[in-house]
C-alpha cells in the first residue's frame, strides 16, 4: 500500500473540531480527511438505501458504507479535543509566562467550576488572547504528531 504523508496542521485543525455528532477519520489509502455522522454510520450498518438523499449526503453515506465494510483498518479516527488535556495546557501556559503576576491571575482563574470560561475571559482581559491561541495550537500540533507516530502514519510539518 502506498503510504501518503499527511499534513500535521490539517490533523491538528481537524482534531480540534472532532467532537460532537460526527467523527473525523483519516483514510490511510488516500490521505483524505472524512467526516461521518453517527447517523450515517448507523444507516450504513443497517443497510438503509441511499435512495433520494441529497448529493452531499450520498457522498457521506458512501464513505460510511466503506467505513462499515472496512476490515483492513483503512480508516483511523483523528484525535479529539479530549486528547489534549486542556486544563493542563492552560496551567502550562500560565507557568510559561514571563510576567509572573499575569501567570498567577490565570492560575487563579482555572480553579473550580467554570475554569475554562474564566480562563478565556482572563486571557482576553490580560491582552494574551493571541499568545494563548498560538500556544494552544502548538499543543494541538504536538498531539497530532504523537498521534501520527503512534499510528505509524507518515507526516509532514
Amino acid at each position: 500500500m502506498n503510504r501518503v504523508r499527511v499534513n500535521l496542521q490539517t490533523i491538528a485543525d481537524n482534531a480540534e473540531i472532532n467532537d460532537g455528532d460526527w467523527n473525523i477519520y483519516l483514510d490511510k489509502e488516500t490521505g483524505q480527511i472524512i467526516t461521518i455522522t453517527h447517523d450515517e454510520i448507523r444507516d450504513a450498518k443497517e443497510g438503509k438505501p441511499i435512495g433520494d438523499l441529497p448529493t452531499r449526503q450520498k457522498e457521506n453515506r458512501k464513505w460510511a458504507d466503506l467505513f462499515v465494510a472496512d476490515e483492513s483498518s483503512r480508516f483511523v479516527e483523528l484525535p479529539t479535543p479530549r486528547d489534549l488535556d486542556e486544563y493542563r495546557v492552560m496551567e502550562s501556559f500560565a507557568h510559561s509566562l514571563e510576567d509572573e503576576e499575569k501567570g498567577n491571575k490565570l492560575l487563579r482563574a482555572i480553579r473550580g467550576r467554570g475554569a475554562f470560561r474564566r480562563f478565556k475571559d482572563m486571557v482576553g482581559d490580560l491582552g494574551l488572547a493571541e499568545d494563548w491561541y498560538a500556544y494552544r495550537e502548538t499543543q494541538f500540533l504536538k498531539v497530532a504528531k504523537r498521534w501520527c507516530e503512534d499510528k505509524e502514519i507518515p507526516y509532514e510539518s
